[in-house]
């Protein structure tokens, strides 16, 4: 599950989820519909990130997810988790989307307001994207 809190300026995302790699999967179709949800699943793509500490991970990650949307010209659908160990602090995902234009610009992915933590049974990643 994820959602998008108030904030001033910008996009303000926060996903939640029982596990690790779903928080990431669910923090990254939050991704999506900020750059622009594609309809069909005509292309894919892998991407992976490793980093130091969590927070790092995600930014990483949901950084490398952006610049491969643009660069490849496709309208994300659907993500799969491949592998995310946050004990290793690595995530490989494979994205499947539509052969497109995104119809939004992500200028940042950025670590104002970053949190990645596990809170009451559950993992919540909270982002704030410069859009």
């Amino acid at each position: 599950m994820h959602k998008f809190l108030e904030h001033t300026a910008d996009a303000f995302l926060e996903a939640k989820a029982k596990t690790f790699p779903n928080a990431i999967k669910d923090a990254m179709e939050g991704t999506f519909e900020l750059i622009g949800k594609g309809k069909k699943e005509e292309a894919e793509f892998e991407i992976s990130a490793s980093s130091d500490e969590l927070p790092r991970l995600v930014v990483k990650l949901l950084e490398r997810l952006v610049v491969e949307c643009e660069l490849k010209k496709i309208s994300p659908v659907r993500a799969e988790i491949l592998g995310a160990d946050e004990g290793k602090k690595k995530v490989r995902a494979k994205i499947y989307g539509e052969r497109k234009v995104p119809t939004n610009i992500i200028k940042a992915v950025t670590y104002h307001l970053l949190e990645v933590k596990r809170e009451k049974g559950y993992w919540a990643i909270r982002v704030l994207f410069d859009i």
